[in-house]
């Protein structure tokens, strides 16, 4: 069967290099080009001319983006202008490939758009979604006023900037609302994107395929061991925007330093500097003086050498679906503190695979922390029950096994 990919970003292989973010739709490539009964096309946008170019039987096809200077000035404020240039795109590569299926990666992105132009079957892998993601955009007591508040009245540009960025996420949100209405066929991995996809859409088809990650973590010949330093040492990924709960994450180590205990809390990526700073002038702490080190983005080697040396992997976001940061901690084997939000809950198990707590609620957060550092068994436990699970819900075959069966199932609809 012909099938046809749209993604958001090139992919590595075109690119000829490894990503350091990143990188699941490259690892599900790799799983689907194994397989001799899909013919793989993949579209993805571009700003500057590229080639299509065939690599072992893959083709891929670049859709440049072009604006004149005043498509440039709106393109800032709306969503739609990207969406209005992309469709007629997409309409070419679809009348030129002929698929069977139409595989969409996101409803975040304008590709699900396509739906409305075309009698090919269009099924969307769910990752994020702008809707709840907005809902969830600010912590309690944040909100957008604190970020004009922080640029101040002597800077009226950047006052003007965020302006344009919040009412661009807006026109984004309705955006994804069209794609959500016109796609009827969603793939996910989670009870939340499975309700999601449901109340956005009432009657869609509703697919399970798994979640495909970096070889470097799948196939990992190491795994976690019990610490043998008395000092905590706690390993998050991704900070970078306030629905990835800076704050919860300061405050929960703040509570750490006010309780003495012994840690220490790295971070893999950066934290937008407008971002730390409201942070830390709302809740009137520093996170270095909290004893948290942002680490910058780093590769999955550096990142897998920093998971094997940590006492656990903690997550502190308000909203996600299926994050691969704790997937991947999963598969090493260490143990897991997250907030119980989105579709965590249907990666990690409370009490058998990692501890659940509220979001919004520090407290909590460091009290199993501090629980789970001081139970061995606990952790041993978690570990080993982690490892299983991750191994047979990212297993390559299984995956390829479900991902054929939503493109036979199409094809029959």
């Amino acid at each position: 069967m012909k099938v046809l990919w749209f993604e958001v970003t090139p992919p590595g292989r075109y690119l000829g290099e490894s990503m350091v973010i990143g990188g699941w739709q490259d690892s599900l490539e790799r799983i689907v080009r194994t397989s001799p009964d899909i013919e793989l096309t993949i579209c993805f946008e571009t700003y500057s001319p590229l080639d299509i170019r065939v690599i072992e039987g893959v083709t891929y096809i670049p859709m440049c983006v072009t604006y004149n200077s005043s498509e440039k000035k709106l393109a800032k404020k709306t969503w739609a202008v990207n969406a209005e240039k992309l469709v007629p795109l997409m309409k070419k590569v679809v009348a030129d490939v002929q698929p069977d299926i139409i595989h969409v990666f996101g409803t975040e992105w304008p590709y699900g758009l396509i739906a409305e132009h075309t009698n090919i079957p269009v099924v969307i892998h769910i990752q994020g979604a702008i809707v709840p993601y907005n809902n969830a955009m600010y912590p309690p007591k944040y909100s957008f006023a604190d970020v004009i508040r922080e640029i101040g009245p002597l800077h009226p540009h950047r006052i003007h900037k965020a302006w344009n960025e919040y009412r661009y996420d807006k026109s984004r949100q309705q955006v994804e609302q069209r794609i959500w209405k016109a796609v009827k066929h969603y793939m996910g991995r989670t009870n939340w994107d499975k309700a999601l996809s449901e109340m956005m859409h009432p009657g869609r088809t509703y697919f399970h395929v798994e979640e495909a990650l970096r070889l470097e973590f799948t196939n990992a010949q190491v795994s976690w061991n019990l610490p043998q330093e008395e000092k905590i040492t706690l390993i998050s990924t991704g900070c970078s925007t306030f629905w990835k709960g800076p704050d919860m994450l300061l405050k929960t180590a703040h509570a750490l330093k006010e309780y003495g205990v012994n840690f220490e809390w790295k971070v893999a990526g950066s934290m937008r500097e407008d971002v730390k700073r409201i942070v830390e002038m709302k809740e009137e702490k520093m996170f270095e003086e909290n004893h948290i080190t942002f680490l910058g983005f780093i590769n999955p080697q550096a990142l897998q050498e920093h998971l094997l040396s940590s006492t656990m992997y903690v997550h502190t976001a308000y909203i996600e679906n299926s994050p691969n940061s704790i997937c991947e901690a999963q598969c090493m084997g260490i143990p897991i503190v997250s907030t119980n939000v989105g579709g965590i809950s249907s990666l990690v198990k409370d009490g058998e695979q990692g501890l659940l707590v509220p979001a919004n609620d520090p407290w909590q957060m460091a009290y199993a922390i501090m629980r789970l550092a001081s139970n061995k068994d606990l952790m041993l436990r978690f570990s080993e029950n982690s490892k299983k699970v991750a191994a047979a819900r990212h297993n390559p075959k299984n995956i390829l096994s479900q991902l054929l069966n939503v493109y036979n199932t199409l094809l029959c609809i």
